[in-house]
């Protein structure tokens, strides 16, 4: 498996960096790009862990910074900017000669999994989706429901969420995943948070491959 680095142009002075994971031997026709959330990076444990594990069983995978985390900023950019860099990724990611033919698979982490929502509910098209952590609601205000886009997918969607998760109260996601017009498939880890943390505050490493053997069972299902 090989880590390749790389550094996708934004503009005249803007850059941002991205890790292109790329199997030995690749067993899987596809292409997963996995986006960090509002308080991590691409290399936050969950995300580079997925990454890498995927990679070593047959699927590229790529990983990529939003500009506010590679310039040291705190809050995110607004929703249509992060959406235009997630939409640059894959537009870069797809004119590469060697992955041209390659399903296109999107998601991510908390954000990244919102963002990658509403880019392809818009219109960028997208083979499947693949959600850790969905952000359904901001903790204890279920009642702001961030769940428009996902009315709107073409494509199926997987949810990876954590059953004490303050962000996605489970009877509402049962509500919503009913309401959706396309394959819905729900993986539930108990006793994990937002970030698949334990009550301890850490999230168990076993947790990872955990998740990367749900990611690949959906993928082969589809």
């Amino acid at each position: 498996m090989e880590l390749r680095p790389l550094t996708l142009p934004l503009g005249p002075d803007r850059t941002i960096r991205a890790v292109l994971g790329i199997p030995r031997s690749t067993t899987m026709e596809a292409v997963l790009v996995l986006a960090h959330g509002a308080n991590n990076n691409m290399d936050h444990p969950l995300i580079a862990g997925v990454h890498q594990r995927l990679a070593r069983n047959g699927l590229v995978t790529v990983r990529f910074n939003f500009p506010y985390m590679e310039e040291g900023r705190q809050k995110p950019d607004p929703d249509p900017f992060l959406e235009g860099v997630y939409r640059l990724v894959v537009e870069c990611i797809g004119e590469m000669e060697e992955f041209k033919g390659l399903e296109m698979y999107l998601g991510g982490k908390s954000m990244g999994a919102r963002i990658a929502a509403q880019i392809v509910a818009q219109d960028l098209g997208a083979s499947g989706l693949v959600f850790l952590g969905y952000p359904l609601h901001p903790p204890g205000r279920p009642e702001h429901l961030r769940d428009q886009a996902l009315y709107r997918l073409p494509c199926p969607a997987l949810f990876i969420e954590g059953s004490r998760d303050p962000f996605c109260r489970l009877d509402l996601l049962g509500q919503v995943l009913g309401k959706m017009p396309v394959r819905t498939d729900l993986h539930l880890i108990p006793g994990v948070g937002h970030s698949y943390e334990t009550s301890r505050g850490a999230m168990a490493p076993e947790i990872v491959e955990e998740v990367t053997r749900v990611i690949l069972a959906w993928l082969n299902s589809l």
